[in-house]
């Protein structure tokens, strides 16, 4: 049972449970914008994250993953572990689109030769802004040897989930995870669902503008049932 909330983002809340070891996450319907602004409500939105968060992590378990993912407690709610998690969001890129394009002047929808691994601090203040792996280990928030679990288990579960969602005719651009630390070992922590993950259509028209899928309301069945085959 959840008690006192301890955090909100943007796309959960965070609750103390009766176990001081674990946490719950209720996922919420918020609608944002290319910032992370709030632009409304999509009905339904944080339960098909909730589901589809609960297969990717019940996925990356099968691979020998470790995640702080219990179990599915209700409709919108998930209990995890209680992690210490490291401040800092890992971004995984496959294609080349958007901003990313531009700032390295390479084609837009370019497939990359291998992913790109990304770090940044988890600062809203400063927009999160861009680190890397030395300024990380120099300033405490993790350790070399963790450093290189991190990499590995990003770039595990990236191939893991590309290929699910290429089985579903979609190609995953990036992936956007968080890690913890859990009984001394680095874990998956956070969500990984429709607001931590973009892709295209694998079957768009060749030579087509580049279009990544985006989360509304006419979109979120579509996705639901590619990815849950519901």
């Amino acid at each position: 049972m959840k008690r006192k909330k301890i955090f909100e983002g943007k796309s959960k809340k965070v609750y103390e449970t009766e176990n001081e070891n674990e946490w719950m996450l209720e996922f919420k319907d918020d609608a944002r914008d290319a910032k992370g602004h709030k632009k409304g409500v999509i009905k339904g939105k944080g339960s098909v994250n909730n589901q589809i968060s609960t297969f990717l992590f019940k996925l990356l378990e099968s691979y020998h993953i470790p995640t702080h993912f219990i179990k599915e407690v209700s409709d919108k709610e998930m209990l995890v572990k209680k992690m210490e998690m490291i401040g800092v969001k890992v971004v995984v890129r496959n294609i080349a689109v958007g901003q990313l394009a531009k700032r390295f002047n390479v084609p837009d929808g370019k497939e990359l030769e291998c992913p790109l691994l990304e770090f940044y601090l988890k600062d809203g203040n400063r927009d999160d802004p861009m680190i890397n792996e030395s300024h990380l280990i120099s300033f405490g928030h993790a350790t070399s040897e963790e450093m290189r679990e991190i990499h590995r288990l990003a770039s595990k579960c990236n191939a893991v989930i590309k290929a699910f969602f290429r089985r579903r005719l979609l190609n995953l651009v990036e992936i956007r995870m968080e890690f913890g630390r859990y009984h001394g070992h680095i874990a998956v922590g956070d969500e990984i669902s429709l607001d931590t993950c973009t892709f295209i259509r694998l079957d768009q028209s060749p030579g087509a503008k580049v279009q990544v899928i985006p989360v509304t309301e006419t979109t979120l069945a579509e996705l639901k049932k590619k990815l849950l085959a519901l």
